[in-house]
């Protein structure tokens, strides 16, 4: 089943059903006993989830526990509460003070992990501002320009930045491991259970995808997937409804599609006539992988309202549901190797059903019914 599958793609567990919630303000109160997609405004999730949750908003606040991974977007994500898997999060200001069973990725300006947040795992936060208060059991990546460190880290601190700042108190019973314009000191009062390792490093710090770039490629996504909506708004339905009904279908004409075209525009160039039908040929197949990847987009979206029992009508209401799984999938593409495995995926299923559907319609014009 697509509904599965992607699902699975999207890190949530195998489950059988889905809960959606969206608006101005979001309140999950009750318990949820499913994977969770939210957006709006401002959401809280106060109540426990037994499942994944996807939360795109301007607020974000995480106070509940959840037994799987938080995938979150926002301008302010605060995580109070308790996480049994891993935490990933795009957001203007991240600030965790509750406790993760796992790993923790997080890109935003500013990165706060409170003296009472814990992280069981490894902490990976690129920013401009890293602030780490609590503990983290792992080891500890961190990027920015200014890093300031008075916690615990079990294992290895790992640091690119202009700044790194050690405050009395704080215990790394690892190495540490600094590349910036100067040295780190170490004053008395705080613990380093093996070596300081610096590397001097005068260059612009990689601070990982910001928040802005991340959200430029979710409306990126969008804007593309609003053009071909307003282009052939025909043909991204029939396909987005294919891609839905028959997801097995999908893949197999996509992944041959991905496999296939770049080597008939090597075999149409080596000769002198078929050089610019090969140079077409790969001209249309770049353009073709994000509008598949749009497909994708549409056919989540439009599973997603019917698994919700209704499909709200109007010229509006396919993008308006697509604008949220722009986010997500531009999400899923963050997390390593899973991400691109998923993004791989989506984009060869959304592939193959533009594909089946161009050849379907040329079918029906070469050869109308009597």
């Amino acid at each position: 089943m697509l509904q599965s599958l992607l699902l699975a793609l999207a890190l949530a567990p195998p489950a059988d059903a889905a809960e959606f919630r969206s608006g101005q303000t979001v309140e999950v109160s009750g318990a949820v006993s499913d994977t969770l997609f939210a957006a709006g405004q401002s959401v809280a999730m106060p109540a426990a989830i037994d499942g994944t949750v996807f939360v795109a908003g301007m607020q974000v606040d995480l106070t509940g526990a959840v037994s799987g991974d938080a995938m979150l977007a926002g301008y302010h994500v605060h995580v109070s509460g308790v996480v049994a898997k891993d935490v990933m999060a795009v957001a203007g200001e991240f600030i965790l003070d509750g406790r993760v069973a796992g790993d923790v990725r997080v890109a935003s300006p500013t990165v706060r992990l409170e003296r009472s947040g814990t992280v069981a795992g490894d902490l990976a936060a690129t920013g401009e501002e890293v602030v780490l208060a609590g503990t983290v059991a792992g080891d500890a990546q961190l990027a920015g320009a200014r890093v300031v460190v008075s916690g615990t880290v079990n294992g290895t601190l790992d640091v690119a930045a202009a700044e790194l700042r050690l405050e009395p108190g704080a215990r790394i019973l690892g190495n540490i491991r600094h590349a910036g314009p100067r040295t780190v000191e170490v004053p008395a009062g705080v613990t380093v259970g093996g070596t300081v390792q610096y590397r001097e490093d005068d260059s612009h710090v990689d601070t990982g995808p910001t928040l802005l770039e991340t959200l430029g490629e979710a409306l990126a996504l969008f804007l593309l997937g609003l053009v071909a909506l307003w282009l052939f708004p025909g043909l991204v339905a029939r396909a987005s409804q294919d891609l839905r009904l028959r997801p097995g279908h999908s893949f197999g004409v996509g992944l041959a599609a991905l496999l296939l075209a770049p080597l008939l525009a090597v075999l149409l160039m080596v000769t002198l006539v078929g050089i610019p039908l090969g140079l077409l040929l790969l001209g249309l197949y770049l353009v073709s992988l994000p509008l598949g990847l749009a497909v994708a987009g549409f056919g989540l979206a439009e599973w997603a309202a019917r698994r919700r029992g209704r499909v709200p009508q109007g010229k509006d209401q396919p993008m308006k549901r697509f604008a949220l799984f722009a986010v997500l999938l531009t999400l899923v593409g963050l997390v390593p190797v899973v991400g691109g495995l998923a993004l791989g995926i989506a984009t060869c299923l959304g592939l193959g059903a533009l594909v089946a559907q161009v050849l379907a319609g040329r079918r029906t014009r070469s050869y109308p019914s009597a």
